[in-house]
């Protein structure tokens, strides 16, 4: 996947919202082949088991039943206006649930690294949406011999993302989360 994603809100796929919560979104982007693939947004109806007010986002190409395979590879010919197109999907929803914050995986370090430098490259437009934070997973190193893991065995403190912050790849956020200004002058994060 491209690192020189541009997110620009006038340039997107014209987004079709399956229902009134504005949590599942479908659109099509044209592949390097000249093929179609029907995308999807979907925002989970549940909240972050460690952090609440935190729903996460996935996209990626839909099945036949409609369901999204966020780890299937694609080339799309404008990987800008797909990206932009997610970002209008995630605002729309945020704008409509003033009271809630989106979080995306970096399922690996590839792929966070990717939604890392797609922040840092569009930061002062996505800064004057939004308000980013990064969020690093730690389990506790130091805990007793059981194999059950609780919310006690993990850390999730979200840091605001600031503009041209470098991080070695074992310091590396990976997962983040975004609320619109008017959210985080509303709400205290998590």
């Amino acid at each position: 996947m491209a690192l020189n994603i541009k997110v620009n809100l006038d340039n997107h796929y014209e987004l079709q919202s399956t229902d009134d919560d504005f949590r599942y979104s479908i659109f099509e982007s044209t592949l390097t082949d000249g093929k179609v693939s029907r995308l999807g947004v979907k925002i989970s109806s549940e909240q972050h088991p460690f952090m609440p007010d935190v729903y996460n986002l996935a996209f990626g190409p839909v099945n036949e039943k409609n369901e999204i395979d966020d780890r299937i590879k694609l080339t799309h010919q404008d990987h800008s206006k797909v990206f932009s197109t997610i970002v209008l999907a995630g605002l729309t929803f945020l704008t409509k649930h003033k009271d809630k914050y989106l979080g995306i995986d970096g399922s690996d370090t590839r792929r966070a690294y990717m939604y890392y430098r797609c922040i840092q490259n569009n930061f002062e437009y996505l800064n004057s949406l939004f308000t980013v934070y990064g969020v690093n997973y730690y389990l506790r190193i130091l805990r007793d011999e059981s194999t059950d893991y609780n919310q006690k065995d993990f850390l999730a403190i979200p840091k605001v993302i600031e503009k041209g912050e470098t991080l070695p790849p074992t310091k590396l956020y990976n997962y983040f989360i975004f609320n619109t200004k008017q959210c985080a002058q509303e709400t205290t994060v998590i």
